[in-house]
């Protein structure tokens, strides 16, 4: 009953990687003023499609947008600026968090009276982010081939699920014995330590007294 519910929740999972929102984000002249990131935790060589799209508003402002990781090598996946419509296809290179940034920027000799842009974005990744429709017209497939096709790309992500989460515990399991063999040492360290510090004072009293004539 397990194993079943930690499928579904993987399936769940691979098919709901899918982030739409939509949200103000007001304009500003200053530097790194008007900014709002979005994050989403992927698995490397996931691909993603990355929507993007500003709604009319007041004039003087333009939206510029940013893709990157937080990964050690910092990946960048995309960049645009003026954003009016804007969509972004690629393959994660590292397991870490996809950033999506917007900054809404002031045009100058404008007033910062508070406008704003409404942004509209979506995030997809996996099986989500395919286009089968152009897949089927490409290919030519029938509805039931589509279909399969679909089932099979989905598969194949909860295979890679799977495969990460496998690789990840193996990770924190020799991670955690690694930790338990230094915990035991430190701790026959420690009790060594002290018998020593105990043997020493009991021969160290014994010679005091001695030499006091006590005993």
């Amino acid at each position: 009953m397990k194993a079943v519910f930690v499928v579904f929740a993987i399936l769940a999972t691979v098919l709901g990687i899918c982030s739409a929102l939509e949200f103000d984000l007001v304009a500003t002249s200053e530097i790194g003023g008007g900014r709002r990131c979005l994050s989403q935790w992927l698995p490397m060589d996931t691909h993603v499609r990355v929507k993007a799209k500003v709604l009319p508003g007041f004039p003087g402002q333009k939206v510029n947008m940013e893709i990157h990781d937080d990964s050690q090598h910092s990946n960048q996946y995309g960049a645009r600026n003026q954003v009016d419509d804007a969509t972004f296809r690629f393959d994660t290179q590292a397991h870490a968090n996809v950033i999506v940034c917007f900054q809404n920027v002031l045009e100058a000799n404008m007033p910062n009276d508070g406008r704003s842009r409404t942004i509209q974005f979506k995030m997809e990744s996996g099986a989500m982010a395919e286009d089968f429709h152009k897949i089927q017209q490409e290919e030519k497939l029938k509805p039931m081939e589509m279909e399969l096709r679909r089932l099979a790309m989905t598969l194949d992500d909860v295979q890679d699920e799977l495969q990460y989460l496998k690789q990840r515990e193996s990770t924190l399991r020799d991670a955690n014995e690694r930790m338990n063999s230094r915990v035991k040492t430190f701790s026959f360290v420690s009790i060594a330590v002290l018998v020593g510090v105990a043997v020493y004072q009991v021969f160290y009293l014994r010679r005091f007294f001695q030499q006091k004539k006590l005993i």
